[in-house]
């Protein structure tokens, strides 16, 4: 009997090896650089671009420890904790190098830094060739208006998306990015946030299965004359939730955020999302800031970013501050005091619009002029007269999600904050969760 029973279970292949569940083992550190994230729909509360609801699922957290017969959730692939410290990449070690893929899918574009009009958020697209790297996406109201206007510019393929750090209203517009795009690579910082924003930023990556990567000192992104480097990466403690608002960043040990330089042929930009003093102090201290030409102001602005050392080390010469309504007093007047000082020339999205920088060797040709007035109020009324682009399909209500017209009346009682240009069609406008406006458009 028992020599039956042995011949059985080895029958049965409980002796060959295999874990339970057929599993043979995930791909660890050693095993493999990037893992790339399989999985489910997004989930959580938060409406995704297209308007629905998705169901409520368990928050994707890193696979470090899970048992061999659990489902890997979608998590970066280096691995680590989200509490885990960053050791900062010696110098004198090769640094990881993530080469660009080929894409035909995108037309030649123009080489430029596209300052996107995305309210209190912040989203910017750089290009080159035939690449395109987005770096953030703004928040939930601003996700039709960042994918309408890719599209308008041909975009089918985006070579890398960053998240500086994972405050919705830097992440949300990624997820619509990621949901209307092919995209190659993402990367983050080395945290997992505990927003829904976030679940359903980490599920759509795993439903498009794309590459997650946690970012490392040193880390670059090369292809057509576009060249994506992180200078600091270390994340000091885990995050609670967004962190968005006027708190010293210093006192929280909450700086989170990814210190990013980009170049452009001959042209360099600087972006550090909401880092503040600390991290700006401690960059400069390293010695691995260098000298930028365009600088994306840190934190919208706050008075706790952007201190005298950075621009000192930076000394760049376009200052554009991503900025919407808000009630932490973004841009502060002691942010442009400095920047002013450093001889920096400023742009302001909430009164500008985008703001386009094209990029030729190594002159920067901006779209529009310089402010006169840098320190003029936050824009925002029920009743004005703005003259829309030509090339504008439609405008988009992100709060009543309707759209109209360019030349629709009822344009004009919607508060400027609100609303958005799209350059789609209206069936795009609809996928997104837009109904047409029954005034101008004749349904609902």
């Amino acid at each position: 009997m028992v020599l039956a029973g042995l011949l059985l279970m080895f029958g049965l292949g409980l002796f060959d090896g295999e874990k339970p569940g057929g599993q043979s083992g995930f791909p660890t550190q050693n095993e493999t650089q990037h893992v790339t994230p399989t999985g489910s729909e997004p989930t959580g509360d938060t409406p995704t671009p297209g308007g629905t609801t998705p169901a409520e699922e368990p928050t994707p957290t890193p696979n470090e420890g899970k048992k061999p017969t659990e489902e890997p959730t979608p998590t970066p692939d280096e691995g680590r904790k989200p509490t885990e410290q960053l050791t900062p990449t010696d110098p004198a070690t090769p640094t990881p190098t993530v080469a660009g893929k080929s894409n035909t899918e995108n037309p030649q574009l123009a080489t430029a830094v596209y300052c996107l009009d995305v309210g209190e958020g912040s989203s910017t697209l750089f290009c080159s060739g035939t690449t395109a790297v987005l770096i953030d996406g703004g928040d939930a109201k601003t996700s039709a208006y960042v994918v309408g206007f890719l599209k308008s510019l041909g975009i089918q393929r985006l070579q890398l998306v960053v998240a500086t750090h994972y405050d919705s209203d830097h992440i949300s517009g990624l997820v619509g990015a990621l949901s209307a795009f092919s995209v190659d690579e993402v990367w983050g910082p080395a945290y997992e946030g505990t927003t829904k924003t976030y679940r359903s930023f980490a599920e759509m990556i795993g439903k498009r299965e794309v590459s997650w990567v946690l970012a490392e000192d040193g880390q670059t992104f090369a292809a057509d004359g576009c060249t994506v480097t992180v200078l600091a990466s270390s994340v000091p403690v885990r995050m609670t939730g967004d962190s968005d608002g006027e708190v010293d960043p210093s006192e929280t040990g909450e700086d989170t955020s990814l210190a990013i330089r980009v170049t452009l042929d001959n042209v360099s930009i600087l972006v550090m999302g909401d880092s503040g003093a600390a991290r700006e102090r401690a960059l400069v201290k390293k010695g691995a800031l260098g000298q930028y030409d365009i600088f994306l102001v840190n934190h919208h602005g706050s008075r706790y970013s952007n201190t005298p050392e950075l621009l000192n080390a930076a000394q760049p010469k376009y200052a554009v501050i991503s900025v919407g309504d808000n009630d932490y007093g973004h841009p502060a007047k002691e942010c442009i005091d400095r920047l002013q000082e450093s001889g920096a020339m400023i742009f302001r999205t909430d009164l500008q619009g985008t703001i386009t920088m094209s990029v030729e060797g190594s002159e920067v040709h901006p779209d529009k002029a310089a402010l006169a007035d840098p320190y003029e109020a936050v824009k925002g009324g029920s009743e004005q007269q703005v003259e829309h682009p030509e090339d504008v399909s439609y405008i988009l209500n992100g709060n009543s999600m309707v759209y109209h017209l360019p030349d629709c009346a009822s344009v004009a009682g919607v508060m400027r904050r609100n609303w958005f240009y799209f350059y789609g069609t209206a069936e795009e406008a609809e996928a997104l969760g837009y109904r047409p406006c029954g005034n101008c458009l004749g349904k609902h």
